[in-house]
């Protein structure tokens, strides 16, 4: 079985589409999905054994399950009235307009294959790191070396590294693609959900009648693409210099609670009946509980000729 830290990433990228798949599906949805990675065992003297391999795909099926289901838990979907119900049929048709066949795919071509690109163009970095795994080299001193030092060293140990990478991406996001292709057409079905419960008959009627042009097909199409559009993605470079501006105030308004707000006390700061108390509920005797609490942050501030600030 492959490394199953390769496939996380690929199971990440169905966040792309988790948000309108979890409007599709209840709880009853989500927990059923966790009992197929791991059904019961019958009753009697019938046994299933597995061999590793298949007990590894089980374990990382219901890790897969649990993980999504979250969405289940943090935005659970509201069962649709019987008047919502009854506008799924135009909000299909919305949701097909706007999520036609294949825009999953498009979208995750527009952002996953620059990434790649980079990944590539990265290539050197990676190959400090391969060649610090190979030959035990601290990778901080494979650094300091030419980038034709380093590639041709680790084509002594390693020939095959850029060859293998690039397959090994190009696999990558084939396998996400064709994650998101599965994903369509519950990522419509959550979108049709979501609609009814933002627009009446009558505005879905004109919406349709809107998209049944040219330019509307087009403005239903793009506007689901657009979001994924590179110039879209850029603005995430925005996030520095709005971190560097919020931090500081978030740091002090953080302080201003630990100041306002008693502090956390350890155990030998606690009274003779609180100590009888949690060594109770913890089922551990004092002194156990004594030795293993974290000790304090006694960092002392020194002077240039290593005086203890005072």
């Amino acid at each position: 079985m492959a490394d199953r830290t390769m496939l996380l990433p690929i199971a990440a990228m169905a966040l792309i589409a988790a948000p309108a798949v979890a409007a599709a599906q209840d709880h009853t949805g989500i927990s059923a999905a966790a009992e197929a990675a791991e059904p019961d065992q019958p009753h009697g003297e019938t046994f299933v054994f597995k061999t590793e391999e298949e007990q590894e795909i089980a374990a990382f099926e219901r890790e897969m399950a649990e993980a999504f289901a979250i969405f289940g838990e943090i935005l659970p979907a509201e069962p649709l009235t019987a008047e919502q119900e009854a506008l799924l049929p135009l909000a299909t048709q919305m949701s097909a307009a706007i999520v036609p066949e294949g825009a999953l795919v498009e979208a995750t071509e527009q952002t996953m294959a620059p990434m790649m690109q980079i990944m590539m163009a990265e290539e050197v970095s990676d190959a400090r790191t391969r060649l610090a795994e190979v030959t035990g080299v601290e990778s901080d001193e494979l650094y300091l070396l030419e980038d034709a030092a380093t590639q041709s060293a680790l084509s002594v140990f390693d020939p095959n590294f850029a060859e293998r990478t690039e397959k090994t991406n190009a696999i990558l996001l084939s396998t996400i693609t064709r994650l998101l292709a599965a994903l369509e057409p519950a990522y419509r079905e959550g979108l049709a959900r979501a609609l009814t419960l933002r627009f009446d008959k009558a505005e879905m009627s004109e919406l349709l009648a809107f998209f049944a042009t040219p330019v509307g097909e087009k403005f239903a199409r793009e506007s689901f693409l657009v979001h994924h559009d590179p110039q879209m993605l850029g603005v995430m470079e925005q996030m520095a210099p709005a971190m560097v501006e919020i931090l500081p105030s978030l740091m002090e308004e953080f302080e201003a609670i630990e100041a306002d707000i008693e502090n956390v006390r350890t155990f030998s700061e606690l009274s003779q009946a609180e100590r009888a108390e949690v060594a109770r509920l913890l089922e551990k005797p004092e002194s156990e509980l004594d030795a293993l609490a974290p000790q304090a942050d006694t960092e002392v501030l020194e002077t240039e000729d290593g005086e203890p600030v005072i």
